[in-house]
């Protein structure tokens, strides 16, 4: 951006031209509409140009052709002779103007309100073409980029591009048939004072290109400071436990308070330089007046002459107001176009291959083939894994943090692919199944439960968006939350809050539980999901998770190895390799690791009970 910066606008029009074009097919679905206001526009445009005309016509209708304008001592003596039309003519000529008037008014309003109603669904469609495309992108590219960014992206850059695109293709087609037809008109009444008033018109485009280039710099910083905002508020907003648990609410403050004074910073030289121009413009506009004044002063014209040219004048005043506004508006809408282009052109990393088969049933057969697999840093997370999961059964993962076992259940979902071996469902292998297909069989509860700030019953629907009210009752009875639920003040209508707040962590998870009752899903995976819950909630939820897990393939990790003693095998992880499988009996006898877990957990007089 750091060369297009200098570019004078002839070359960034061609610069802008490419990604004005994409966002041009934007505006094709409403092209009729479109086209209808452009041509209101241009009927407004023409009529503008021609009241001058029309002034000129009724001023030497009423006055006479020759009439110059009278002096203050016929005015005052009552000496102008009356040899003018009737009143009636008098108001029929007079009426030309309003009517002219009132249709430029219709015209202008109709461009106006086709190019909004255009332009609101322009924006709407991009949007959430965009929202789309982000929500199409893999696990690995939220992971890298910060959400107050995307949204950021979303709401602002979008905005400014759909303002740009109406503005800019309404502006460029009635605001220069305004000044050609206002021009033309001029040159027609009167061509020596048109052009001595005018001449000074070409100077009015110097301020546009100086401080046009100021615009584009001081923009593109607005802009990054703008992102800056986004991404503070959204971590203040999401981290506030953590930020009232450290009292740094004065520092988060200051963080705000420091980008906003930047962000404030590059906005008012945008301003100043936006700003400055058109009063510069109306200052050359006041020289061309003097000119004008000393023509009239010099060769003496009629009265109705002079006041169609005056009007002309000021008539010229918006169209070429608006045309100066465009270089400015090009150069703040280039860069959130390439910003929105450049999150469209990128590709997810997790596809579904042409062809990918829908899985519609699946028994829960899994197997891991000699994976092998590294989070792009060079440090492998899993060597080698050997797994096979019989249907039906549980199996539970082990072994200390860093050790792999998340990355099994991501490569299960397909947030990641490995980059050796195959993981298989059913003897698929997980790249020849969509994506969607493929987690429609999974259902998933996590440590960390999300919940959307809805109401209860919605969080639980989540599962399964076709549910009705009884299935939803039966599937929190079924995870013993609907006590609780109607001990809520508003019962299963109950909002929870930002992320569930409003609700206990026991609570919580219980509806978690629910929504993946609902669900239904042959293939369960549990992360951790009973490690910050105390003793009682524990309970709880262990009594829900044991209901879900009837009659399904079950893979959980637990720290808690009180948890998972009843497994039907336990594989303990250890540096992304398997160490041993066994159930919990077996591995006491043959696994050093796996004993060395249990004892840090349980006492030894326990052990030897």
């Amino acid at each position: 951006m750091s060369n297009k910066e200098k570019l004078p606008f002839p070359q960034l029009v061609r610069a802008f031209w490419k990604p004005y074009q994409r966002l041009l097919r934007y505006m094709l679905p409403y092209k009729k509409r479109f086209f209808i206001g452009i041509g209101c526009g241009v009927l407004a445009g023409v009529l503008n140009g021609l009241i001058p005309l029309v002034i000129k016509q009724a001023g030497e209708m009423l006055m006479g052709p020759g009439a110059k304008m009278p002096s203050h001592q016929q005015l005052m003596a009552g000496s102008i002779e009356d040899k003018g039309p009737g009143i009636e003519s008098v108001f029929w000529i007079a009426m030309l103007i309003p009517l002219v008037m009132v249709a430029r008014g219709i015209f202008s309003y109709l461009n106006m309100y086709s190019l909004a109603w255009v332009s609101l669904r322009v924006l709407r469609d991009m949007r959430t073409e965009l929202f789309a495309h982000l929500m199409s992108q893999s696990l690995d590219f939220f992971n890298r980029e910060k959400a107050g960014k995307l949204m950021s992206r979303v709401m602002s850059d979008t905005g400014v591009a759909q303002s740009a695109l109406t503005s800019i293709s309404g502006n460029i087609i009635k605001d220069p048939i305004a000044v050609l037809t206002g021009v033309a008109v001029l040159v027609a009444i009167d061509w020596k004072f048109s052009l001595t008033t005018l001449v000074l018109f070409p100077i009015c485009i110097v301020p546009m290109v100086v401080f046009g280039r100021r615009v584009r710099r001081a923009g593109k910083g607005e802009e990054q400071h703008a992102v800056q905002l986004s991404v503070i508020l959204q971590e203040t907003f999401a981290g506030m436990r953590v930020i009232k648990s450290f009292a740094r609410e004065d520092y988060q403050t200051q963080q705000f308070k420091r980008t906003s004074n930047e962000q404030c910073g590059n906005s008012m030289r945008v301003r100043r330089s936006s700003d400055i121009v058109q009063p510069l413009i109306e200052s050359i506009s006041a020289l061309g007046v003097v000119l004008a004044m000393l023509y009239v002063y010099y060769y003496g014209i009629s009265f109705a002459k002079f006041a169609a040219l005056c009007a002309g004048i000021f008539l010229l005043y918006n169209p070429v107001k608006n045309l100066s506004r465009i270089p400015m508006t090009m150069q703040r809408c280039m860069v959130s176009a390439m910003n929105i282009f450049e999150l469209m052109g990128r590709k997810p990393t997790i596809l579904d291959a042409p062809g990918a088969a829908v899985l519609t049933r699946c028994e829960g057969r899994i197997e891991f083939d000699r994976v092998g697999f590294d989070y792009g840093t060079g440090k492998e997370a899993l060597q080698d894994v050997q797994l096979h999961i019989e249907p039906g059964k549980k199996y539970a993962l082990v072994g200390a943090s860093g050790a792999g076992k998340s990355t099994i259940l991501s490569l299960i979902m397909r947030f990641y692919e490995p980059q050796r071996g195959a993981v298989r469902i059913d003897g698929h292998d997980l790249r020849e199944v969509t994506q969607a297909s493929l987690r429609s069989q999974i259902g998933m509860v996590t440590q960390e439960t999300f919940l959307f700030h809805d109401t209860i019953r919605e969080n639980i629907r989540y599962g399964r968006l076709d549910a009705t009210d009884a299935e939803i009752e039966a599937a929190a009875k079924s995870a013993f939350a609907h006590d609780f639920i109607l001990a809520q003040p508003n019962g299963y209508d109950t909002v929870v809050g930002d992320k569930g707040c409003m609700l206990s962590g026991g609570q919580q998870q219980r509806l978690a539980i629910a929504r993946a009752l609902l669900k239904n899903a042959p293939v369960l995976l549990l992360d951790e999901a009973t490690s910050a819950l105390d003793s009682e909630s524990e309970r709880m939820v262990q009594a829900a998770l044991e209901r879900l897990s009837e009659g399904r393939t079950v893979v959980a990790i637990a720290h808690r190895l009180s948890t998972v003693l009843k497994s039907d095998c336990i594989v303990v992880m250890d540096h992304g390799r398997i160490a041993a499988m066994g159930t919990h009996s077996e591995l006491l006898g043959k696994s050093d690791l796996y004993r060395s877990i249990y004892e840090l957990q349980f006492h030894h007089g326990e052990i030897a009970a």
